[in-house]
């Protein structure tokens, strides 16, 4: 499952289960896994831990957790 609203250069995202992946402002990311409330997203070939209020930058976007539960995570993704 894969949900995406856009503004701009602003992107709200939720991914729901493995593998389930999104075009976000021209860059591919996708929902590697879920375990013990942190997410992994992969961008690219690179990898990225995602928990509530963490912040990562990668391939020109700046990715802010929201939400992680057992099975989706919500993040924000904007242009760096």
């Amino acid at each position: 499952m894969a949900v995406l609203s856009c503004s701009g250069n602003s992107c709200s995202v939720t991914l729901g289960g493995t593998g389930s992946l999104v075009q976000v402002l021209g860059t591919t990311i996708s929902l590697d896994h879920i375990r013990d409330g942190q997410a992994t997203l992969r961008v690219g070939r690179e990898t990225f831990p995602c928990t509530d209020g963490v912040t990562v930058s990668t391939g020109g976007l700046r990715l802010h957790c929201t939400k992680v539960t057992t099975d989706l995570v919500e993040f924000t993704a904007t242009r760096a």
